[in-house]
C-alpha cells in the first residue's frame, strides 16, 4: 500500500468533519433564533444582538476553516481537491424553468440553471459588476455577503424592494422584513432591514436572480463561485438564461 494512502484518508476525514460542522452551525443559527422569546421586548433585543454577534463569529470561523482546508489540499501526496479548476471556469448554462419570485410591483424571475447536485456544493463568493468577492463557504453567509454588497451599492433601490406593498416571497417564505420577528432565521443586512436565511439553495438562487436583475445588474456578468464539498473542485454558475 502506498505510504501516503493513510494520510489521504485522514485529510478526507478532516474535510468531512469540517463540512459536518458547517451544517451544524447552520442548524444552530436557526435554533438560536427560535429560542428567543419574541413576545418579551427585552429578551428579543438581547437575542437579536446575540444572533448578530453569532453571525459575525460564525463568519470568522468559516473563513478560518476554509483557509485550513485550502492549506491541507496542498499536501504533496494528497488527492484532496483533485481536479481543482480556477474560479473562472466553465459556467453552467442549461436553464430549465423554475419557480418564480412573486413581487408586488417587480417582474417575476425566469428559470434557473441546472441545480442538480447543488446539495453537494457550497458557494464561496461571487462576481458582481466586474469585481470578485469572497465569502464564508455556507449558503446563508454567501447570501448575507451578497445582500450587504447590493445594499452598499444601491441602498434606495433595495429598500424599495424591502418595502414593496405585498413584500417579496419565494416558496411561501417572506424574503425581507423591517424587524426580525416575522422571519425564521433573520440576517441583519442594514439598519432595520433583515433577510430570511432559512431558504433552500434553489429558493435562495431564485431570490438572488430576482434581486440582481431588479437592481439593474447584468445576469450575464453576475457569477456565483461554487465548490464541491468533498473534492474541493470549484466552478462558476451563471443565472442568465
Amino acid at each position: 500500500m502506498p505510504e501516503h494512502a493513510g494520510i489521504d484518508g485522514k485529510l478526507q476525514e478532516v474535510e468531512d468533519q469540517v463540512e459536518q460542522l458547517r451544517e451544524r452551525l447552520t442548524h444552530l443559527s436557526s435554533a438560536i433564533w427560535q429560542s428567543i422569546d419574541h413576545d418579551n421586548p427585552a429578551h428579543l433585543e438581547t437575542g437579536v444582538r446575540f444572533k448578530q454577534a453569532y453571525n459575525e463569529q460564525r463568519g470568522v470561523l468559516e473563513a478560518a476553516m476554509e483557509q485550513l482546508l485550502a492549506f491541507l489540499r496542498e499536501y504533496p501526496s494528497s488527492n484532496l481537491g483533485a481536479g481543482v479548476a480556477e474560479p473562472g471556469g466553465e459556467a453552467v448554462e442549461t436553464a430549465p424553468e423554475g419557480p418564480a419570485v412573486p413581487g408586488a410591483d417587480g417582474p417575476a424571475a425566469a428559470g434557473l440553471p441546472d441545480t442538480s447536485g447543488l446539495d453537494q456544493k457550497v458557494p464561496f463568493g461571487f462576481v458582481l459588476g466586474g469585481q470578485t468577492y469572497t465569502s464564508a463557504s455556507a449558503w446563508p453567509l454567501f447570501y448575507e455577503a451578497l445582500l450587504q454588497e447590493l445594499y452598499s451599492r444601491a441602498p434606495e433601490q433595495l429598500t424599495r424592494l424591502v418595502d414593496a406593498p405585498d413584500g417579496l416571497a419565494v416558496e411561501g417564505k417572506r424574503l425581507f422584513a423591517r424587524v426580525p420577528d416575522p422571519l425564521d432565521d433573520p440576517l441583519p443586512i442594514a439598519d432595520a432591514i433583515f433577510a430570511e436565511a432559512d431558504l433552500a439553495p434553489q429558493s435562495m438562487l431564485q431570490a438572488v436572480k430576482y434581486l440582481v436583475s431588479s437592481l439593474d445588474y447584468s445576469l450575464e456578468s453576475f457569477k456565483i463561485l461554487l465548490k464541491e464539498k468533498n473534492r474541493g473542485t470549484v466552478e462558476t454558475m451563471s443565472l442568465a438564461n
